[in-house]
Formats: C-alpha cells, sequence, structure tokens
C-alpha cells in the first residue's frame, strides 16, 4: 500500500484467504493503510512529532533516500469485486472527506484542489488533468512522493508569495487526501485481478 498498490495481486489476495481473512478484512486493511497513510503524510507536513513512546520508533529519513516511484500510466482503479462498498461505514467515512476536502473553494480555490488531485491521481497511473500553480504542484508533488523530505524549506517559495499556515495546509491535505483515495482505488483493483 505504501510502496506500490498497483503490485497487488489476486495471489496477495489468496494468501489473505489462507490465513483467515476474508474479503470484508482485506478491504478494511486496505482502507486503514491508505488511512494512516495519509495521516502520518499530514503529520510529515507540519511537522508532528510523536506525544508518546514507541518500542520501536521508525528510522528518520535522510534527504538522499529515494522518491516513492510513479505507478505506471494507466494503473486500474475501477471499482470491482473488492470495493469501499463492502464497508458501508468506511465508504461513507471517506466520500464525506473526500467532500469535505475536494469540493469547496477556500483557503485553495476548487481549481486548484482539482489540479492537485489530477496530479496526484498522475502519480498513481491515472491519466493527466488540469494544470495548476506550479509551486502546489511541486508541494503536492513532495506530500505524495516523498513525504520525509517535508520542511520549511518545501513550503519556502509559497511563503515568499504571501501563503498563510491555512493555505500550505490545505494544499497538503488536499494531496494527502488525493493520495490516500487514489491508493485504495488501485489497491483494490489490483487485489481483484
Amino acid at each position: 500500500m505504501t510502496e506500490a498498490p498497483w503490485r497487488l495481486s489476486a495471489a496477495v489476495r489468496a494468501r489473505a484467504a489462507a490465513v483467515g481473512l476474508d474479503d470484508d478484512a482485506l478491504v478494511h486493511g486496505v482502507a486503514l493503510s491508505a488511512y494512516f497513510g495519509h495521516l502520518n503524510r499530514v503529520a510529515d507536513a507540519v511537522g508532528v512529532s510523536l506525544d508518546y513512546a514507541v518500542r520501536y520508533p521508525a528510522p528518520h529519513a535522510v534527504p538522499s533516500t529515494p522518491r516513492y516511484e510513479l505507478a505506471p500510466a494507466g494503473t486500474d482503479a475501477s471499482v470491482g469485486p473488492l470495493a469501499l462498498t463492502r464497508r458501508p461505514a468506511t465508504a461513507a467515512a471517506l466520500d464525506a472527506w473526500r467532500a469535505y476536502m475536494l469540493e469547496r473553494d477556500a483557503p485553495l480555490p476548487r481549481a486548484e484542489r482539482d489540479a492537485i488531485l489530477a496530479r496526484v491521481n498522475m502519480h498513481l497511473g491515472g491519466p493527466p488533468g488540469p494544470a495548476g500553480d506550479p509551486l502546489f504542484a511541486e508541494l503536492a508533488d513532495t506530500v505524495a512522493l516523498a513525504p520525509w523530505a517535508l520542511g520549511p524549506a518545501a513550503f519556502a517559495s509559497l511563503r515568499a508569495r504571501g501563503a498563510d499556515d491555512a493555505l500550505l495546509f490545505d494544499v497538503c491535505v488536499v494531496a494527502t487526501t488525493a493520495n490516500m483515495l487514489r491508493r485504495i482505488g488501485v489497491a483494490l483493483a489490483a487485489l481483484s485481478r
């Protein structure tokens, strides 16, 4: 889910079934994994550190850590037998979040939201979409492909143009939301093949 959801397959689904996970549990696992990736990207964007002790902390990524790879163009994200509709409450919650994040006009204008959505979808194998502000696109790329590289420098160009914290946060959360939703679709389509 994190590195290459398009590489999931019917064989992975069969292995899950062999250890007792039914399709509903698999859909739930995909949604949870994508959701936690979303939360981690938001935390990376705003520099949130853990407020609790963990036994095995994640290693700190160094700036030279490569970006996540791009999905092959035409990567399927269609609805198949494995769909979020198998988990109605999860589907409703994610649809409400999608609408809230992608269907409003402030602080980020709707056209820019659409452009960020298209750009993130393209990274995950979707078709190209409308072009938006190149600085928003650059930030969305970092959020989607190298969230560990976020830091003050990632926001400097937009801050120099007058972007405030609310706008920068909105760009990041639109990108992470688009990333989460597309990863779910890609993963479920791959597992359905």
